[in-house]
């Protein structure tokens, strides 16, 4: 399986991540049902990884300004080799709603982007990336909900925006939350126990309200606002979210780590070629 990647530039936009400011999902919203609406994959295809770049160059690159636009019309960097992808779509068009990335030394030992930018910065010097094995490193970054999923419910009527499934829309509020959700399952699933992040600080402050419990380990610092890096335990986390989430969290994870029915097919080909060859 392959999977997501980090990025430390978040807009300060209060509309990216829409679904952060509720520590608790809303009143008669059975906050397990949103499984049913968006489904979490793994981008592993090279069509499925342009839908993520493709996505990201729309945020990223159009929305806020905060990377070049590409003749491409993807937004892809050098860490992107080293990083898995994954993405959460509409159930129903199969639309990529937000995505969400892991860069890991599983391969290739290099620094994490957060190791660049803040090199000489950190403050606690037991929980930089070096203190651990480097296997078991990565960072969470280029997270990015498309606009159509980002507006605001009294946006939704304006007759130059399309329109949203009125079902699914209450939902539409924890997309963010849930990219962050299949980024700690993976970090569980690929032995990445410890992971980094740089994100705003009330963003941090936000999450670990709903028991995503991250330690800054350095000042924040002026990068498109305010940025910290923070350090995160993967193996806490489930222990410490909220029941509601760590129900999502399971929902999600059940998804991104079923295998894709493209890939199972290939894979029994090859087991059948495979077994010709040992016939003849």
């Amino acid at each position: 399986m392959t999977l997501l990647n980090p990025t430390l530039r978040q807009p300060e936009r209060d509309d990216f991540v829409p679904a952060l400011s509720a520590t608790q999902p809303d009143n008669q919203l059975n906050l397990s049902d949103f499984s049913d609406f968006f489904q979490a994959s793994q981008a592993i295809s090279h069509q499925q990884k342009n839908s993520v770049y493709r996505l990201r160059h729309k945020v990223y690159c159009e929305e806020l300004n905060f990377e070049p636009p590409r003749p491409s019309g993807l937004e892809q960097d050098e860490f992107d080799r080293r990083a898995l992808h994954c993405s959460l779509a509409d159930a129903s068009s199969g639309e990529v709603a937000g995505t969400v990335r892991l860069i890991h030394c599983e391969q290739e030992p290099g620094p994490l982007p957060i190791e660049q930018y803040f090199a000489g910065r950190f403050t606690a010097p037991n929980l930089m990336p070096a203190c651990f094995p480097r296997q078991q490193v990565c960072e969470i970054s280029r997270l990015a909900v498309a606009a159509k999923f980002r507006r605001r419910i009294k946006d939704a009527a304006a007759k130059d925006l399309p329109a949203l499934s009125s079902s699914s829309r209450p939902f539409n509020r924890y997309i963010a939350i849930g990219l962050y959700l299949m980024a700690t399952a993976m970090c569980l699933e690929k032995g990445y126990y410890h992971g980094f992040v740089t994100i705003e600080p009330s963003l941090a402050r936000i999450l670990q309200r709903i028991g995503i419990n991250f330690n800054q380990i350095g000042e924040a610092i002026d990068f498109n606002g305010k940025r910290a890096p923070y350090y995160l335990d993967a193996r806490q986390v489930v222990t410490n979210l909220q029941p509601e989430y760590r129900e999502l969290m399971q929902r999600l994870s059940s998804q991104l780590l079923t295998e894709p029915q493209e890939v199972a097919s290939s894979r029994q080909l090859l087991s059948n070629t495979d077994l010709k060859w040992a016939i003849a």
